[in-house]
């Protein structure tokens, strides 16, 4: 009988290299929220994988950028303290995007460790690029363990990564019980659910400072009221989140109600109003409440 391995995977990567869908295509769940927006993840986010005899656990992280923004510093420490957690280290980097000579400094971060690299977003370039890239970066990082040319949009190359993981994992009992996809509550996935849909429908006008929260869940039996509302620095973003007449915060409430409904299985009635808060991005206990409420 294989003895049954379990252990942590912390994902790391610049933004936008496709962290948070890869996560959500391998526990098919919806656990972080996904854009193409850069800082779209906030939270470490806990996803579970079970299959046969394996159990990953996975934490999901903000992407690294410098900044001198106390959000983004503040996340930054959540992504290396990811590193230090994780029994594998998955640094995720873009097929599309040039390796500059600063990215150094992060792919040096996992040396060390159990470490994989995937190559993301693969059905975006030619074959003989990835095969290229593949052979560069084996040179100057002989530390890693392996290379993973992915899509995670396309669902490309999945099971050959989770291969990868299985080998390096730790033999050890189920770090969670069956049944459970994540540590986050209930509340946390209903406001990612909306923060998602803001990033989409306002990806110029405003950029990630918003905070969604989730002030009561009353179940009425047949129906769930969701009061919440969306946090934003000045008046003007006030304005854009509502939109002409109100029409944008309708947008955004229709498409959040809907995967709602299809996250809790059952109607929702979703309130959902706007916050005036100018100091939430400048303090810590702010930046992190709001954002983990």
């Amino acid at each position: 009988m294989q003895e049954f391995k379990s252990g942590t995977v912390s994902i790391i990567g610049k933004p936008n290299t496709g962290k948070s869908t890869l996560i959500n295509l391998i526990t098919d769940r919806r656990i972080s929220a996904v854009s193409d927006k850069p800082n779209t993840t906030r939270n470490k986010i806990l996803g579970v994988y079970n299959r046969d005899n394996t159990q990953i656990l996975f934490l999901d992280t903000p992407g690294f950028q410098k900044s001198k923004k106390f959000l983004n510093r503040i996340m930054i420490q959540s992504s290396m303290q990811a590193i230090g957690e994780g029994d594998i280290i998955l640094l995720l980097i873009d097929a599309t995007k040039k390796i500059l000579p600063e990215d150094d400094e992060l792919f040096r971060k996992i040396e060390g460790k159990n470490s994989i690299i995937a190559i993301n977003k693969i059905d975006l370039i030619k074959k003989n690029k990835i095969l290229n890239l593949i052979n560069k970066l084996s040179n100057e990082y002989s530390f890693v363990k392996s290379f993973v040319p992915i899509s995670a949009l396309e669902n490309q190359g999945i099971d050959l990564l989770i291969k990868e993981f299985m080998e390096y994992l730790p033999h050890s009992q189920k770090l969670m019980p069956d049944g459970i996809y994540t540590d986050q509550a209930e509340k946390f996935y209903i406001s990612e659910i909306i923060r998602e849909k803001i990033y989409i429908n306002l990806f110029k006008e405003v950029p990630y400072r918003t905070a969604v929260v989730i002030e009561e869940m009353i179940d009425k039996k047949k129906i769930i009221v969701i009061q919440s509302y969306i946090v934003v620095e000045s008046s003007q973003h006030k304005q854009i989140i509502l939109g002409k007449k109100g029409s944008m915060i309708k947008k955004i409430g229709l498409e959040s109600r809907k995967d709602i409904q299809d996250f809790l299985n059952c109607k929702v009635y979703l309130d959902l109003r706007v916050k005036i808060d100018n100091q939430w991005l400048k303090t810590k206990d702010k930046a992190f409440n709001y954002s983990s409420i």
